[in-house]
């Protein structure tokens, strides 16, 4: 890690899917018990920072989040530890068209505002019936103002939808489908806006969406064996993925960090 040689203040960003858990369940107690060791060094700040909602946040990482800030849909939304969210709402005319477009064909999507979502198609993450979902009927077009972002089934069909329209962006997941925020959003931007002045960044991601926030940061690891091409950047290395490795990776980050935390 030679860009943080000289390291006195520290934030540590990391991934949720394919980073730091590789199920559809929360981190394993591994990875949270390092995670909380890195929290409790003086210096050494903590952001989540994932294309997820902010309940899958809230509920995997409780009361962490006193001392965890929190990067949501993909960026779309900022939850700072002890501050008020920050949201970075889709274009009225952008969504409007989208869900028009949509509504044309038989792919499914949900339009996040996030606090809850609307889904249209039984196959819109269908365990989530609770508080958080609302199931649009056939007939009914979903609210277009204060959408964080929209998760498209189909990554074609998201892009198709949103062919020539100015304010969106797509951004595909390994898993075929893609979401849909403003342009100028992302993991990268919304980190920024938590960054303090002369702080530096440690970075974690395996995707596509943690591209950016990779490249921002001053050391960055890589789980798994995508974006290869980041290995030619010096700050870049690479960590298996699964739960060993990665636990093993916050461990050795906290001896290193806790060696240079800042004094008391």
């Amino acid at each position: 890690m030679t860009r943080l040689e000289t390291m006195s203040q520290t934030l540590v960003v990391a991934d949720l899917d394919g980073t730091l858990t590789f199920t559809e369940d929360p981190p394993e107690p591994a990875v949270m018990a390092a995670w909380d060791r890195l929290t409790s060094i003086r210096g050494v700040r903590m952001a989540v920072a994932t294309a997820r909602a902010p309940v899958f946040v809230r509920n995997w990482f409780r009361h962490r989040l006193q001392h965890t800030d929190a990067v949501c849909c993909n960026g779309a939304l900022v939850l700072p530890a002890g501050g008020p969210a920050s949201p970075w709402a889709l274009p009225v005319p952008a969504v409007h068209q989208v869900t028009r477009q949509l509504a044309s064909t038989a792919v499914s999507y949900r339009v996040d505002y996030g606090e809850h979502f609307v889904a249209r198609g039984p196959d819109v993450m269908p365990w989530m019936l609770d508080a958080h979902r609302r199931e649009l009927a056939p007939d009914v077009a979903p609210r277009c103002d204060g959408v964080v972002r929209m998760l498209v089934s189909c990554s074609k069909a998201a892009q198709q939808a949103t062919a020539g329209l100015s304010g969106v962006t797509v951004i595909p997941h390994s898993t075929g489908d893609a979401d849909v925020v403003a342009t100028g959003v992302g993991k990268e931007a919304a980190v920024a806006t938590l960054r303090r002045g002369g702080e530096q960044m440690i970075a974690l991601g395996n995707d596509e969406n943690d591209r950016g926030l990779l490249q921002a940061a001053d050391a960055a690891y890589v789980v798994g064996t995508r974006l290869t091409d980041l290995d030619a950047a010096p700050h870049v290395r690479r960590v298996p993925a699964g739960t060993p490795p990665v636990a093993g990776l916050l461990t050795d980050l906290a001896d290193s960090l806790a060696r240079r935390a800042v004094p008391a």
